[in-house]
């Protein structure tokens, strides 16, 4: 993971969170996609966000903060909201033989949800949540220097 400064002004750290929701949107998306090529739900993609939306926020100076660790947590769990979502709509779409726009278009969000709460129950909720603690637990590991000592965490700026 790439060095973290904390130095870098408030306008870096906005950036960061930005970057990071839009990866995890990202990664919702090919998670989709992949699932869907596959035929099955792939919820051990969360791991593979977790690890990019960990990096992310790390190279944006959110490392060892208990708010970035939190808001990894919050992305990987977004990431897997949208990737079931999606992978929801795809469902109707293909029983009805209907695009996936038109489809999103004329059905209820309360439907797409209740088929996502469907998708993510048992097994899938436990590699959600799991990859959710990876992510939160990539951003509190302490980096190492140059010399090999560790870094002290940091405190936040209140």
């Amino acid at each position: 993971m790439p060095d973290e400064t904390t130095s870098q002004p408030p306008r870096a750290h906005a950036f960061g969170i930005a970057t990071a929701l839009m990866c995890a949107l990202a990664g919702g998306a090919v998670w989709c996609l992949l699932s869907l090529y596959s035929r099955s739900e792939l919820a051990g993609f969360a791991f593979v966000v977790a690890v990019l939306v960990a990096w992310v926020l790390r190279a944006h100076g959110h490392a060892n903060r208990i708010s970035g660790a939190l808001l990894a947590a919050a992305c990987v769990v977004l990431a897997s909201l949208y990737a079931f979502y999606l992978q929801a709509i795809a469902q109707v779409a293909a029983l009805l033989g209907l695009p996936m726009r038109v489809v999103l278009r004329q059905m209820g969000a309360d439907m797409a949800l209740a088929i996502t709460r469907t998708n993510l129950a048992g097994w899938n909720l436990f590699v959600i949540a799991a990859a959710a603690a990876l992510a939160a637990g990539l951003m509190l590991r302490r980096t190492r220097t140059r010399q090999g000592k560790a870094q002290p965490p940091r405190r936040e700026a209140r």
